[in-house]
Order: structure tokens, then C-alpha cells, then sequence
């Protein structure tokens, strides 16, 4: 058996104890530390899981050689960026950072130390992503609804960098084009920050995504419908479903008897540990990440273009806004 990647979770909230369990199972990996902040979480994880607790991200370099970065997103760049300057490998989660600036110093600086630099967009490791690009080709039109009831964690950011941006980095990856414009509306509900967003995304391939996402919902909703020439795929992520038509002859002629039904059955797959082992292999191998450094900042990007778009979407409702305040005060 080859050595043991010496490993570390940055983060011990939520997500960052999923990564501490499945670095802790996978054979591949040897789980030295988990850190955090607060010192009571990060004992608990690390007892649960067999690893020591830390205070202090610093206090675990030139110990490991692979990290998961899984704090709250406007702490990546720092935290990430000083790992990757000490030599350490990274996986970030989604968002790669909080601003496409940082996130392309990110990039660039995991280039130049020859580290791997991981995004962590899990939709991307799913059996449904999988499923659907051995189908997929050259799509026209998507439509992606994500929606989920109000939870305090992940409002640090708006709904577009908290969930939209998973269908974000699924779309790019399915259609394989540069995005080449975006418009948007949306609104914060019940934060300070956007809730509830609809993106309409334009691509140089002349596909284009209508894209919603949610997080003022009563119930957890993940779907994507494809259209392509002679093909109609329907996803039904949460549930493992993928159904829909191929043309298979002339409707003219032969009728239904040309419309062939589809069913894909999506396999029961740990997306995270698929994510996690991805990662490894890549430190392992020195192979090239599914999701990496330059697909982050894609996807980043184009967040950041959906949230302007909105930005002035909203600036132009509250100058009607203002408008027909003043003329009833006059």
C-alpha cells in the first residue's frame, strides 16, 4: 500500500465534519487534524474521528499535505492562500472565494507552487452529473429550480453563491461554451442578502439556462430539464430520476412510434466521498482536478454577473420607488 496522504479539515461546522468523516474512512488518507475556532467543536470532531484538534490553521503546517478548506466563504482566500504558499494541496468549498479577484490570485498562485487546487462544486462528483453528461450533447436549453427552506448557515452569502451556484458550475460543465451575457432579477425575503433568484444565462454556443434558485421555500427541491436537438431530459436530483423522449424517426410519418420514452436510473453514490477521493487521486497521481482553480473562477464569475445584474435590477425598482414617492409627497 502506497503511504498515507497526511490530512486536515479547516472548519469543523457542517460541512467540514462530513470532510472529517470521509478523509477518516478513506484508505488513501491518514486524518491528522481538524481546526476550528471554536475549541469545543473542534475537540468533539476530532475525538469522533480519530484526529487532534486545532486552534490555529497555522499550527498545522509542515503536518499535512492535504487540506479541506470548509469555513464560511469569506475566509477562504486568506485561509487557502496560506496554505497553498506553506505547499499544502487544497480543497476549497464552493465558492472558490468571495470575489472573482481573489479567486483568480488563488488560482494563479496554486499554478506557480504546482499544488492542487480543488473546488468543491459536489454536484459535479454526483452520479446524476455523471449520468447526464454521457447523454447530453451540445443542449440548447436548460431550465434548473433549487429551492429549500430558510436555514441560518450559508447566509453569509446570497442564495446565488449559497445554492444557484451549483447549478451554475453543473450548467458550464454540460454545455462546455463561455457564458457570453446574463440577466437576472431577485430579492432578499426573509435576510439582508438576495433569497430568491432567477437568472437567464446566454451562452457563445447559443444554448441558454433559465436558472431559479430559493431558499424561502416549505419543502427542498433540486430539478433540471434538458433540451436538445431531438432529446428531452428530465432530473430529478433529489430523487435519483432521470426520464425523457428521444426522437428515434419522422413523427410526420410514423408518429409516436418515432418518440422513444427514456428512464436513466442514477446510481445510490456518495457524492462527497466521491469529491474527497477525486482529490486524493489527484495529490496521488498529479492529475489535474475535475473542478479546478479556472472552473471556480467560472463559476464565480458568472455568479458575480447574475448578482449585478440583480443589483440593478433593484437600484432601478427603488428609483420607481422614490419616484412615486416624492410626486405623492408633492
Amino acid at each position: 500500500m502506497t503511504e498515507q496522504i497526511r490530512s486536515a479539515v479547516v472548519g469543523t461546522g457542517y460541512f467540514g465534519r462530513f470532510h472529517a468523516n470521509h478523509y477518516a474512512q478513506n484508505p488513501r488518507a491518514r486524518l491528522v487534524a481538524v481546526v476550528d475556532t471554536d475549541q469545543a467543536r473542534a475537540r468533539a470532531v476530532a475525538q469522533e474521528f480519530g484526529a487532534e484538534p486545532a486552534f490555529d490553521y497555522r499550527d498545522i503546517l509542515g503536518r499535512v499535505d492535504a487540506v479541506s478548506v470548509a469555513v464560511p466563504t469569506p475566509g477562504h482566500y486568506a485561509i487557502a492562500r496560506d496554505l497553498i504558499e506553506a505547499g499544502v494541496h487544497v480543497l476549497v468549498e464552493k465558492p472558490i472565494t468571495d470575489s472573482v479577484e481573489s479567486a483568480d490570485a488563488l488560482t494563479a498562485l496554486a499554478e506557480a507552487r504546482g499544488t492542487v487546487l480543488q473546488v468543491g462544486h459536489i454536484e459535479r462528483f454526483s452520479a446524476a452529473y455523471r449520468t447526464l453528461a454521457g447523454i447530453i450533447s451540445e443542449p440548447l436549453y436548460f431550465e434548473s429550480y433549487r429551492i429549500a427552506p430558510w436555514k441560518e448557515r450559508g447566509v453569509e452569502v446570497d442564495v446565488v453563491l449559497d445554492l444557484m451556484i451549483h447549478d451554475i458550475d453543473m450548467i458550464i460543465g454540460l454545455v462546455g461554451s463561455p457564458v457570453s451575457k446574463v440577466d437576472a432579477v431577485g430579492t432578499p425575503v426573509l435576510g439582508r442578502r438576495i433569497d430568491l433568484a432567477n437568472a437567464r444565462i446566454t451562452f457563445e454556443s447559443g444554448c441558454i439556462a433559465n436558472v431559479t434558485a430559493s431558499r424561502v421555500s416549505y419543502k427542498t427541491e433540486r430539478r433540471m430539464r434538458v433540451f436538445a436537438h431531438n432529446h428531452y431530459l428530465s432530473c430529478d436530483l433529489g430523487e435519483r430520476r432521470i426520464s425523457g423522449y428521444r426522437l428515434r424517426g419522422d413523427p410526420m410519418t410514423v408518429g409516436l412510434a418515432a418518440i422513444e420514452q427514456q428512464t436513466h436510473e442514477i446510481p445510490q453514490e456518495d457524492s462527497l466521498a466521491n469529491e474527497i477521493d477525486a482529490f486524493l487521486d489527484c495529490i496521488a497521481n498529479g492529475t489535474k482536478p475535475l473542478v479546478d482553480g479556472h472552473a471556480g473562477c467560472e463559476a464565480l464569475r458568472v455568479a458575480s454577473m447574475i448578482n449585478e445584474s440583480i443589483d440593478e435590477q433593484l437600484k432601478r425598482v427603488q428609483g420607481r420607488f422614490d419616484a412615486g414617492a416624492g410626486a405623492a409627497s408633492g
